[in-house]
């Protein structure tokens, strides 16, 4: 830290203000407040006209081609008599033709609604209650048909994979996607294909171009963060807040890492901020090309990176995990410049050896980062002067973007002093305007302009963040105590024979604590050697809160399953397990099967 005396508080210091320019804060304040996000990437684009907008399984779409993409679609929403403030859904992944849609809805101001994939029913038929206009990604058609089909909704418009694909390879995914029957599009006036939907545009000759109106909604993405009930929070954004954010970056200095022309790998969804911002808006601002396909899978991404050589990639920890689990013999990554953890981070010892594989193979590394919806997107980042120091059990997120300001408080809104876990708050002018239909919970988030984001967090005196999990990781013990599941997972993971661990609760009775370990052994590890671990392991967990009994293991092969829709790891589906289990008997490995009995408790089979 620099000479500047610390009050002790990190909202009054902050302290990662010494890592950027003198004026980096002013700078990132500084932004256009009457302009709409299509108004400053129109602007962008123009600048770096030369430069590609968009590779899309080999087809290379220019920059003055996705503009008039996007003013084409204007006139097909206006055609279709879109009027301002109105809510549009999309249920599906990145396309260049949702690409263009987004803008063309900002552009005369309407607002896309970017759908939850794991979205229930119930919780669709009430998203999207106000909606007239739904667009649908044709292979998810049977998640939405029941809702979309309902008369309320006057056009589907039916987005395809191919839609924008080169001639010779849209041929062939059409043909094996209808020898799949991956797709079953409905009959009817009111489902429109998207080269039907783009004729519309010849309708409509007027102008495509609302003015700019303060706090207006811009984009509606889904949350990733839990809530009681497992409700659905639609995170309003305005033209503001997405503005503040790409200044942010730039005041930061994070458009540094890359130049021009360089490339960034979309393969996320558009339901989360992270992948709207990161992944779309800021690459096209800043003069880069997007590497966009839609598949999300393992050896998907494996693929990608190694065959499209992004030069800037954010994923997951899990997605990276299985990354790097694939990796074999020698490689080239020398055109690794900004690779980034995201979502839901890593361990400190598979971030150091992913670190060291990027570097002997000629990259840059890898860096960590930590974002949130409610404030469209990156909040913390590391950079190439602030990076890692591995001083604490869990790897740092990085520091604060120029322009936000982040505390951690504590059960009664008192902001804590460095180095004391608590709930991280952020407060900056990309705030989100509330969730969509729910002000009570918008009130409970969004406290004085701060942000709650539901992390546990501890802030260090150099300004680096350090996120412990998620606050209802949470389990109650007998006295009313309640203790966090992570930190039993984290003290497992201590062990060197453990490479990867999650610990969860099993309803076994109202009156003791029981807790199932999902762990992944180090390769290293011998089977002769894997009972007396396991008996270590629990006596570990015990010393260490003896008021809980881990009664039960799951052994997952090389890491712990994620989830092929979050890309995070499937906490919910390990929740629900069974079987798989296993138990220590006269040192011995026996397995466990659990079942439900009628009152909704877990019991051991045959006990």
């Amino acid at each position: 830290m620099t000479d500047k005396k610390l009050t002790g508080f990190p909202s009054i210091d902050k302290p990662w203000l010494q890592y950027y320019n003198e004026n980096a804060e002013e700078e990132a304040n500084d932004i256009p407040m009457d302009k709409t996000v299509w108004d400053v990437i129109e602007e962008s684009l123009y600048k770096h006209i030369d430069i590609p907008a968009i590779e899309y399984f080999g087809r290379v779409i220019s920059r003055k081609e996705f503009i008039d993409n996007v003013y084409l679609w204007a006139r097909v929403f206006k055609s279709l008599g879109v009027k301002e403030d109105e809510i549009v859904a999309y249920y599906g992944p990145f396309m260049p033709d949702i690409c263009y849609m987004t803008f063309a809805l900002n552009m005369i101001g309407a607002c896309p609604y970017f759908l939850k994939l794991a979205i229930s029913p119930e919780a669709l038929a009430e998203e999207t209650k106000e909606c007239r206009i739904a667009i649908v990604f044709d292979q998810m058609w049977k998640n939405v048909n029941r809702e979309f089909s309902k008369d309320r909704f006057e056009k589907v418009i039916i987005a395809k994979i191919t839609d924008a694909m080169p001639a010779p390879k849209k041929t062939i995914v059409s043909f094996l996607t209808n020898v799949r029957g991956k797709t079953v599009i409905p009959k009817g006036k009111k489902y429109l294909l998207v080269p039907n939907a783009r004729k519309l545009a010849k309708r409509y000759d007027g102008e495509v171009k609302t003015a700019f109106m303060p706090k207006r909604n811009a984009a509606i993405t889904s949350s990733s963060g839990t809530t009681v009930g497992g409700i659905v929070k639609g995170v309003v954004t305005t033209n503001e807040s997405m503005i503040s954010m790409l200044y942010f970056e730039i005041a930061s200095g994070l458009d540094k890492l890359t130049k021009v022309g360089d490339h960034v790998l979309n393969h996320f969804p558009p339901t989360a901020a992270t992948s709207v911002f990161s992944l779309f808006f800021m690459p096209l601002f800043c003069g880069e090309t997007i590497i966009m396909d839609p598949r999300v899978g393992e050896k998907d991404f494996y693929n990608q990176v190694i065959r499209l050589k992004p030069n800037v990639i954010l994923t997951t920890g899990s997605s990276w995990e299985a990354f790097f689990n694939r990796l074999k013999g020698k490689n080239d990554m020398s055109y690794a410049k900004q690779w980034i953890v995201g979502g839901e981070g890593a361990d400190v010892s598979k971030f150091k050896k992913w670190r060291k594989i990027i570097h002997d193979a000629g990259g840059s590394t890898i860096y960590s980062g930590y974002g949130q919806s409610e404030h469209f997107s990156t909040v913390t980042v590391e950079t190439q002067t602030a990076s890692n120091e591995y001083c604490k059990p869990i790897m740092s997120v990085g520091i604060p973007m120029a322009g936000i300001t982040i505390g951690v408080f504590n059960d009664k809104g008192e902001e804590l002093q460095y180095n004391n876990r608590g709930e991280l708050w952020i407060k900056s002018k990309a705030v989100f305007k509330g969730y969509y239909n729910k002000p009570e919970l918008t009130a409970k988030t969004k406290v004085d302009g701060w942000i709650r984001t539901g992390d546990l967090a501890e802030i260090d005196e150099n300004g680096f963040v350090y996120i412990w999990g998620r606050m209802t990781d949470v389990t109650k013990l007998p006295s009313g105590r309640e203790i966090y599941l992570f930190d039993i997972a984290n003290k497992i993971k201590e062990k060197e024979y453990i490479d990867d661990a999650i610990v969860l609760e099993k309803l076994l009775d109202k009156d003791a604590t029981n807790l199932v370990a999902h762990i992944v052994w180090s390769s290293s590890v011998s089977d002769k050697d894997k009972p007396q671990y396991l008996t270590e392991i629990m006596g570990t967990v015990k010393n260490y809160e003896p008021d809980v009994k881990l009664i039960a293991f799951a052994v997952h092969d090389r890491m712990l399953p994620y989830s092929q829709t979050t890309l995070k790891k499937d906490k919910n589906k390990m929740s629900k397990q069974m079987d798989g289990f296993v138990q220590v008997v006269a040192g011995k490995i026996k397995p466990l099967q659990f079942i439900v009995d009628k009152n909704g408790y877990c019991r051991i089979k045959n006990s």
